[in-house]
């Protein structure tokens, strides 16, 4: 009896180690990659709706990022130079779509190398709550780069 005890004593007390240890290295990671990774900052533009810069630590451009409302959904429109994609807020949720044809900057030919369309189906519902503007730019830094195929990822640097 006294040999089964310790081996439950034992294992408990190595699974719960392991725990310990996943724990600490996935909170480990997830902070880093919120911190030290891109920062966001609002653009003084003359125009009504409000606009940030997203930048991500290892580029020397910026994303674009405007939000307008209509009929209480919020659209963040994501542009660079030779990508653009739409993170929409509505009552399903959060999650990204191709920019409407007729708002479309970029051309069709060249964003359908750049953007990885598989990314994009997976990103459909990124979170199904309602999420205020703060959470949405962090979760477009936090999304984004799995948007971009692997032969356009210097867009990111």
């Amino acid at each position: 009896m006294k040999s089964i005890n310790r081996f439950l004593g034992r294992t408990t007390l190595i699974f719960a180690f392991f725990i310990v240890i996943c724990h600490v290295s996935v909170s480990g990671s997830a902070t880093a990659l919120l911190n030290d990774s891109f920062t966001i900052t609002a653009t003084d533009k003359s125009g009504s709706s409000p606009a940030w810069n997203l930048k991500y630590s290892e580029s020397e451009s910026a994303f674009n990022i405007t939000m307008s409302e209509n009929n209480g959904e919020k659209e963040y429109t994501v542009r660079s130079k030779f990508f653009e994609v739409v993170y929409i807020m509505n009552k399903n949720g959060f999650g990204a779509r191709m920019v409407k044809a007729g708002k479309a900057q970029v051309p069709g030919q060249i964003l359908e190398k750049i953007l990885n369309q598989n990314a994009l189906k997976n990103q459909k519902v990124i979170s199904s709550d309602q999420i205020d503007n703060e959470s949405a730019l962090n979760l477009i830094a936090s999304y984004l780069p799995d948007l971009i195929n692997d032969n356009y990822k210097q867009l990111l640097q």
